[in-house]
């Protein structure tokens, strides 16, 4: 965006938009350890959590709506050169479903960026968007560059509302010339508050996947993500960037890696299946997350490294085993649990359904034994 417009100064005074969340609040802490920064505003339309409030040490708060006309003279008055938006939702899992969340991505985004655009002493804004804007399809390329669009595009759901949220960005570009627009564009982040499709996919012991299908997936470390967005509001070049760690894993390597067992069901009966063994989030998955759990997406970052200037710490595999370390995920490790759990749930199973479940307990068993992992347990179990 903005090509020929000139670098902005490097940021002194930063407006955090999300605040409170995850990013938002270890974003803060992160800039007032910086010696370059000066101030450093958290908004948010909600309290941070005691956690996230120890995470922003001595920022200064700001409980407001972002849809609040109060904003532009906010950032007029406290001077902010630099604006963070992360204050966007990558699910419908927040309270108050789809609705809820439409209201804040698309109404909430348009009062940012319009704020920001009537701000004369803004220089800077950042945008944390996602890789949904791809959206999933059979007809996908093996990875995604920034320059394409989704093969099929969004018709609802987070990648539409995350692909509407870069319009507007754009649009403030266009009139504002002397903003320096970024966006990053990260694929999914376990182990954050805000649930994820595949992090559902990854709590219960057997989990539900589509019949035939086995999409790659791409991860992103979260320490990875906010060194990544420090960069940009700091001042890296700015631009649209896929922001995402190296290697990927399949849905059903993931779900075995965690010691869980992957069911194979049709799509069809991924629903009634989901209301069996899965937590409220993906019992009513939409359009757009089946497609992601039948297709994947994986995204190229060839510009992340030669014009963003950033490397990621973590590969996929080790994003992975981090998030399963830290959140202490319970792997069902030996052959009597997994077979003692995949019997019951049999049970409430259509047979041929049934059948699949013990197919794919005996693939999960050969294949945590080829990683070695707890090899011991296994065989003493057999």
């Amino acid at each position: 965006m903005n090509p020929q417009a000139p670098t902005s100064p490097p940021a002194r005074r930063v407006a955090v938009v999300g605040g409170s969340r995850y990013l938002g609040a270890h974003l803060v802490g992160m800039l007032l350890r910086n010696e370059s920064v000066e101030r450093v505003l958290a908004i948010d339309s909600v309290k941070p959590s005691a956690q996230h409030r120890r995470r922003m040490r001595d920022a200064e708060f700001v409980r407001l709506d972002p849809q609040s006309p109060r904003l532009q003279g906010i950032l007029r008055d406290a001077e902010i050169d630099t604006v963070v938006h992360a204050g966007l939702f990558h699910t419908d899992f927040a309270p108050g479903g789809r609705a809820a969340v439409k209201e804040s991505n698309i109404m909430g985004s348009m009062h940012v960026i319009a704020a920001c655009g009537r701000a004369a002493t803004v220089r800077r804004f950042v945008l944390i968007s996602s890789t949904t804007v791809y959206g999933s399809s059979g007809a996908d390329p093996a990875m995604f560059t920034e320059d394409m669009a989704a093969r099929r595009q969004p018709s609802g759901g987070i990648p539409l509302d995350h692909l509407s949220v870069e319009g507007y960005v754009r649009g403030m570009s266009r009139k504002r010339p002397d903003i320096d627009v970024t966006i990053l564009r990260i694929p999914a982040i376990l182990g954050l508050p805000e649930p994820t499709v595949l992090g559902e996919l990854l709590l219960p012991s057997v989990a539900p996947v589509l019949a035939g299908f086995d999409p790659r997936v791409q991860l992103l470390h979260p320490q990875d993500a906010l060194d990544a967005l420090v960069r940009a509001t700091l001042g890296a070049t700015p631009g649209t960037f896929n922001i995402a760690a190296d290697g990927v894993l399949t849905l059903t390597q993931a779900i075995r890696r965690a010691g869980h067992i992957p069911l194979p069901v049709p799509p069809q009966t991924f629903r009634l299946v989901a209301r069996l063994v899965l937590s409220q989030g993906l019992r009513d998955v939409g359009a757009s997350q089946l497609r992601y759990m039948r297709y994947g997406r994986v995204v190229d970052t060839t510009r992340m490294r030669t014009e963003f200037g950033f490397e990621p710490s973590y590969t996929t595999d080790e994003a992975m085993h981090a998030y399963l370390v830290d959140s202490g995920t319970e792997p069902l490790i030996t052959r009597a649990s997994l077979e003692s759990k995949a019997g019951r749930i049999a049970t409430l199973l259509p047979a041929p359904v049934a059948d699949r479940l013990h197919a794919s307990v005996r693939t999960t068993i050969n294949e945590l034994k080829a990683m070695g992992a707890l090899p011991e347990l296994l065989e003493e179990a057999q």
